[in-house]
């Protein structure tokens, strides 16, 4: 049975995370979230031999997807996104590119639905949106794999900010106890900043998650 491999790399001006997950088995790899130095990204690439099946981002902000199209032109892969993000990603000023003068507008070659199942680098990715940190955010889930990208979504201890273009608090809250907070405990939690953590740790302990931290 393949392994399922994952890479953190560290990108850009606020500390994203990128993800690269590889099969051990057929050296495929996915690209989570390409947030800046295309050529960092490569070169692990190259040096484990993997070949990047696909370009996934949670979300259209500039720190997120500032090296999404050089990656691609490199590797020929192709951009995904939700579809309810493809106006935030090609409007630098929505996206906030244009507020670090690095404007950034793209158009992702496969746009995505919810609940959409891709087969990836010999994985089974289920796709789920989650609205609220921007009107496309989306999670990866990794079927079988106990594995999650949540984006901005949900952090450890925290959730995502909803002050920026398209974000809605009381949906983001909403997104997250219907469509996450439904897996099982042991689901592991890669976010796009910080640490990783548990859906059962989340369950427990973020307080983001109980109470009306929201006005209707």
């Amino acid at each position: 049975m393949s392994e399922l491999i994952l890479k953190t790399l560290v990108l850009g001006m606020v500390q994203t995370n990128c993800y690269i997950v590889s099969n051990s088995e057929t050296k495929e790899a996915i690209v989570f979230d390409p947030a800046d130095h295309a050529d960092r990204i490569e070169q692990y690439l190259k040096a484990n031999d993997l070949v990047c099946k696909g370009i996934l981002l949670t979300h259209g902000h500039f720190d997120h997807i500032l090296a999404a199209e050089e990656l691609a032109a490199a590797t020929q892969a192709s951009i995904y996104a939700h579809e309810e993000e493809a106006k935030l990603l090609a409007d630098p000023h929505r996206n906030a590119s244009s507020q670090i003068h690095k404007e950034c507008s793209l158009v992702p070659e496969m746009l995505l639905k919810d609940g959409q199942v891709l087969q990836l680098a010999g994985f089974t990715i289920k796709v789920i949106h989650t609205p609220g940190h921007t009107a496309g955010g989306v999670c990866y889930y990794f079927l079988g794999k106990g594995t999650l990208i949540s984006g901005d979504t949900l952090f450890r201890d925290s959730i995502g900010r909803t002050d920026l273009p398209t974000g809605n608090g009381r949906l983001l809250v909403d997104s997250i106890h219907d469509k996450l907070m439904s897996l099982e405990d042991q689901v592991k939690v890669y976010p796009g900043h910080g640490a990783s953590t548990t859906i059962g740790y989340e369950r427990d302990n973020n307080i983001y998650l109980s109470g009306n931290w929201f006005s209707e």
